[in-house]
């Protein structure tokens, strides 16, 4: 089969998966659903199994099971995050309220655990069960760590592991998982899943700063806002020279789009940025030289790409990163 259909065939499912709903409940999955995004975990799951078999009916069904559960997740952290907008549309609580957001969320939960269920897809059940519970402990380490101008990079990679990368490395265990392969393929493709998730995390934690503001869908800086603190700042507040001023802002939540700019020059100048980018290839070449255990295929392939992608978003960055003011000039 061509390879260049499955986006569609992914997005047939769903629709299909999202088809015994109605009214208002059918009016919230069809919104949240046709926002849009890159269907990197569907396909994460689909190219993990064609890497050891061909194309099956319980790939497709696992596959979209795993973008229901992102779907229902983004669902829930914009009720958390009181976000008006998810990828420049309006968010499900925007428009429904938080009481039916957080039950449209439910539904897309049970809607991927009836589809895995009912094709008796149980090891892709307990992994994406192991997702979920990750994806909780991750959000709830997160909250605890707002505004902490000591968050180190060790928390820093418990929170991003739960959060991204162990969904990533799950669906990529739940496609080989149908397929037939040995448990050091298995393994070999959790690794490759774990890196590309926080590599994916980092540079999401990168453009949060410096990235395409209509692309991103939320005004710049919007982490730290909300006390989120990423890697650029972790690595920020260890600088001699302005380590201070970022742990003072911090301090006093002080930040408006003149501090969120200041914090700009300053992750440039101090060489935060680049810092950061250094260590998010880290973690594209583990993902890469992870993929060597595995036997070469068009699907392969796929799967070596996809970092690719990552470090095209890298360049698109540092180009608008390395245009800065001088912070010295700015006044707090």
């Amino acid at each position: 089969m061509n390879s260049t259909i499955f986006p569609s065939l992914i997005e047939a499912e769903l629709e299909k998966a999202l088809s015994g709903a109605d009214g208002t409940l059918l009016e919230m999955c069809s919104h949240t659903a046709k926002a849009g995004g890159k269907r990197i975990r569907p396909l994460l799951v689909l190219y993990s199994g064609l890497v050891f078999s061909g194309l099956s009916d319980e790939l497709v069904k696992a596959s979209v099971a795993s973008e229901l559960i992102h779907m229902a997740s983004l669902v829930h952290d914009d009720i958390i995050d009181h976000s008006e907008l998810r990828r420049n549309k309006p968010s499900l609580n925007y428009l429904w309220g938080n009481h039916l957001s957080v039950l449209g969320g439910d539904y897309l939960f049970a809607r991927a655990f009836g589809t895995l269920s009912g094709n008796r897809l149980l090891k892709s059940l307990d992994l994406m069960i192991e997702a979920i519970e990750s994806m909780c402990r991750g959000e709830i380490l997160q909250a605890q760590n707002k505004f902490k101008s000591d968050m180190d990079l060790s928390s820093y990679y418990s929170q991003i592991a739960g959060k991204t990368a162990v969904f990533f490395q799950c669906c990529c265990q739940s496609g080989a998982s149908i397929s037939c392969m040995d448990q050091n393929q298995l393994h070999a493709l959790g690794e490759y899943g774990l890196n590309l998730g926080l590599a994916f995390q980092m540079v999401d934690d990168i453009l949060d700063f410096f990235g395409d503001i209509k692309k991103m869908g939320k005004p710049a800086g919007e982490d730290l806002r909300q006390g989120i603190i990423t890697l650029p700042v972790i690595l920020l507040l260890s600088d001699d020279k302005y380590g201070s001023t970022v742990s003072e802002l911090i301090r006093t939540q002080r930040f408006e789009a003149h501090e969120i700019e200041m914090v700009n020059s300053m992750l440039t100048e101090s060489g935060a940025i680049d810092r950061s980018f250094k260590i998010a290839n880290t973690h594209i070449d583990k993902a890469r030289i992870s993929l060597d255990a595995l036997p070469r295929s068009e699907y392969t392939d796929f799967l070596c790409k996809l970092p690719d992608l990552l470090q095209a978003n890298f360049i698109q960055c540092s180009e608008l990163a390395n245009t800065p003011k001088d912070p010295a000039n700015m006044v707090i």
